[in-house]
C-alpha cells in the first residue's frame, strides 16, 4: 500500500532516534542504510530507535487513553473547565460515536506510527541476517516482537491488515489487507518467533527491553484476542497453554499491594510484564519530548487565579454555594497558591493538568463495597493526596485518575509539566491470571478458572481494611463465571487502557455503551458530561475506521486496493 511508500522513504534515511534513559543511549542521527547494520552495537541502537517510537506523545494518546478508555465506560473528558478540551478536537466526536476516517485519534497518527515501527523492524532483520551481524539473534527476536507488539495494537483496533514481513519492493506498496485470521495469525508467528532467542533479563540499564517472558505473555494476549474473535476451542487452547507457561515460568508475580504496583519509585516492578518507558528532561512539546504525556492529559486541571478571586469566580455558579470558600480557604490553609507578592507559588503551577481521562461514577460503582482497588485507582473530590487537597473542578465526575498520577517530587520541569517520568504499563501479570481464567472458563475447566480469578481477587483482599471483603466467587455455570470474569477484569485494570478492546473482543460494546448513553447522557443528571457519550454507537464500532489517507493512497491501477472497514 502507497501509504508505506512513504515510511520507507523515511526509514532509508534512517530516522533511528533513540534517547537518555530508556537505555543509556544518545540518539544516532541519520546514516546511510548501506553503512549500517553491520555491528552488534549498530543492531543495538537501531532497535532502541523502535522503541522511542512508542515514548511519543500521539502513540499513547491514540492507542491508548482515548482510543483505550476514553471510547468506553470507564472515563470521559474533561469539562468545559478543562484546558485540554478544546485543543482534543476530534476527541469530542470520538467519544460520541461519530468517528469519521479522517479522525486523527482513531485514524491517521496511530496509523502512520504503527507502520514505522513495521518498516524500522523488517530494516533490522533483513539488514541483520544479510551482514551476519555477530550475536544478532537477540536483536532480530527483539524486532519481530516489536513488530508484532503493533500489529496487536492494530488488529485489536482496526481487524486485518496488509502482511508485511519484509522491505517491501514498489511493487508491492499496494498490498490489500489480509483477512482477520491471517493477520492473528501473523501476531502470533512473531511473538513465537521471538521467544527462543530473547534474553530472560536485559541486565542493568536496559528497562523496558523485551524478555522471554514479555513476548510468551504477549503471545498468551494474542491468543486471548484472537479467540475471542474466532471462538475456536483450538486457539482457545492455545490462549491456555500460553497463560500456563507464563505462569509456571515464574517470569512475574502478584505484589502484595495494590496500590505498590502504581507507586513512581516502583515502576519497574515484578508484576510489570511490559511497559513504555519515560524520563524527564527539558524537551519540550509534542513527539520530541521524552516524559510521558499521558499522565499530564490525565491530571485534574486545577484551581486558577481567577476562581481564586471573588470579583471573577465562578465556583458557586458552577458547583454550588459555598463552593468558593471551600476551595478558597482550603489552599489558603495548605499554602500553596500564593506567596508574600501575590504571585502562584511553584506549587500551585504544579497542580494543574488537562483532564481529560476522567473515572465515571458508572466506573466507580462497578467496585464491590470495601474493595481497596478503588481507593488506588480513583481520586474521589476532596480527597487529600500527595500532600494537597484535590477538587477535580475540572472532572464531569469530579473524579481523578490515580494510577497516572505522577506525585509532586518528581515533577522537576515546571516549564513543561507534561514532561513526566511515569511509565505507561501496557501488561502486567494479573492481567494474564484473568486471561488464563477466561481461558479456562471458555475450555469448560471452571474450577481450574475460579482457582486463577481467586488468586487475583485474594491479592486485593490483602490490601483491603477488612478480611472480609471479596469473597470468593464460587459460581460454576459458564456464562455466570464468564460475567465475573468480565468484572473482574473492569475493576482490576480500571484506567489502564483496556476497557473498550476488551469490551469490543468479547462482543460487548455496542449493548454497554448504548446502555451507557441511555442511563448517563441522554437524560440530564448529576453525572451528565455534556458530551452525548455514546450517543452514535454501532455494532461496528468493534473496530476503527482505517485512515482515509491510507486508502487514498492506495489507488492504483484504477481501483483502491486498501478497503475500508464496514460503517465507514
Amino acid at each position: 500500500m502507497k501509504i508505506n511508500k512513504l515510511i520507507l522513504i523515511a526509514a532509508s534515511a534512517l530516522m533511528l532516534g533513540s534517547c537518555n534513559g530508556l537505555l543509556e543511549k544518545t540518539p544516532l542521527g541519520s546514516l546511510a542504510v548501506e553503512n549500517y547494520y553491520k555491528t552488534e552495537d549498530q543492531l543495538n541502537t537501531a532497535v532502541l530507535g523502535v522503541y522511542h517510537v512508542f515514548m511519543t506523545e500521539n502513540f499513547g494518546l491514540y492507542h491508548y487513553l482515548h482510543v483505550g478508555d476514553n471510547l468506553s465506560d470507564d472515563s470521559e473528558l474533561g469539562n468545559s473547565r478543562s484546558p485540554g478540551l478544546a485543543w482534543a478536537g476530534n476527541a469530542k466526536s470520538l467519544v460520541q460515536y461519530n468517528i469519521l476516517p479522517n479522525n486523527s485519534y482513531a485514524c491517521n497518527n496511530t496509523w502512520n506510527q504503527d507502520w514505522q515501527v513495521v518498516t524500522k523492524s523488517n530494516y533490522i532483520i533483513e539488514n541483520a541476517i544479510k551482514n551476519d551481524v555477530k550475536n544478532k539473534e537477540p536483536y532480530i527476536a527483539e524486532a519481530k516482537f516489536l513488530r508484532s507488539y503493533v500489529y496487536f495494537d492494530m488488529a485489536a483496533q482496526l481487524g486485518g491488515l496488509p502482511i508485511v514481513d519484509h522491505i517491501l519492493s514498489s511493487e508491492e506498496y499496494y498490498n490489500p489487507r489480509a483477512s482477520m485470521e491471517d493477520t492473528w495469525a501473523f501476531v502470533e508467528k512473531g511473538f513465537e518467533e521471538a521467544i527462543p532467542d530473547l534474553p530472560v533479563e536485559w541486565g542493568a540499564g536496559n528497562l523496558g527491553r523485551a524478555t522471554k517472558g514479555t513476548a510468551l505473555a504477549m503471545l498468551a494476549r494474542a491468543y486471548i484476542y484472537h479467540a475471542s474473535f474466532n471462538k475456536s476451542q483450538e486457539t482457545w487452547q492455545k490462549a491456555y497453554d500460553a497463560c500456563k507457561a507464563v505462569i509456571d515460568g515464574g517470569y512475574f508475580k502478584l505484589l502484595d499491594n495494590y496500590a505498590d504496583i502504581f507507586k513512581y519509585e516502583n515502576r519497574n516492578n515484578k508484576e510489570i510484564v511490559f511497559s513504555i518507558q519515560f524520563w524527564t528532561t527539558v524537551s519540550g512539546w509534542g513527539d520530541s519530548n521524552d516524559g510521558n504525556m499521558m499522565s499530564f492529559y490525565g491530571r485534574d486541571a486545577g484551581v486558577s487565579l481567577t476562581d481564586l478571586d471573588p470579583e471573577t469566580s465562578t465556583l458557586d455558579k458552577d458547583f454550588g454555594e459555598g463552593t468558593y470558600d471551600w476551595v478558597y480557604n482550603t489552599m489558603k490553609k495548605e499554602g500553596v497558591f500564593v506567596d508574600d507578592k501575590g504571585e502562584p507559588t511553584a506549587y500551585f503551577k504544579r497542580m494543574t493538568g488537562w483532564s481529560l481521562h476522567c473515572p465515571t461514577w458508572d466506573l466507580y460503582n462497578e467496585f464491590e463495597e470495601g474493595d481497596p482497588r478503588r481507593a488506588a485507582t480513583i481520586i474521589e473530590k476532596g480527597e487529600v493526596f500527595d500532600g494537597f487537597t484535590h477538587f477535580n473542578l475540572s472532572s464531569p465526575s469530579r473524579l481523578q485518575s490515580k494510577k497516572e498520577y505522577c506525585p509532586m517530587k518528581y515533577r522537576t520541569d515546571l516549564s513543561n509539566e507534561d514532561n513526566l517520568g511515569m511509565n505507561l504499563i501496557v501488561l502486567r501479570y494479573s492481567d494474564i491470571l484473568l486471561y488464563m481464567a477466561e481461558a479456562c472458563n471458555e475450555l469448560g475447566k471452571s474450577s481450574e478458572a475460579l482457582e486463577y480469578l481467586e488468586m487475583v481477587r485474594a491479592r486485593a483482599r490483602k490490601s483491603a481494611a477488612s478480611a472480609n471483603v471479596l469473597p470468593k466467587v464460587t459460581v460454576t455455570d459458564k456464562a455466570a463465571l464468564r460475567d465475573a470474569i468480565y468484572h473482574e477484569r473492569r475493576v482490576e485494570l480500571a484506567m489502564e487502557y483496556n476497557r473498550y478492546y476488551d469490551l469490543a473482543r468479547t462482543g460487548r460494546l455496542y449493548d454497554t455503551m448504548k446502555a451507557y448513553y441511555e442511563k448517563y447522557e441522554s437524560t440530564p443528571n448529576e453525572y451528565n458530561s455534556g458530551q452525548d457519550k455514546g450517543k452514535y454507537v454501532q455494532p461496528y464500532h468493534v473496530h476503527m475506521p482505517i485512515s482515509r489517507q491510507a486508502i487514498e493512497a492506495s489507488y492504483y491501477n484504477g481501483e483502491f486496493t486498501l478497503e475500508q472497514n464496514p460503517g465507514y
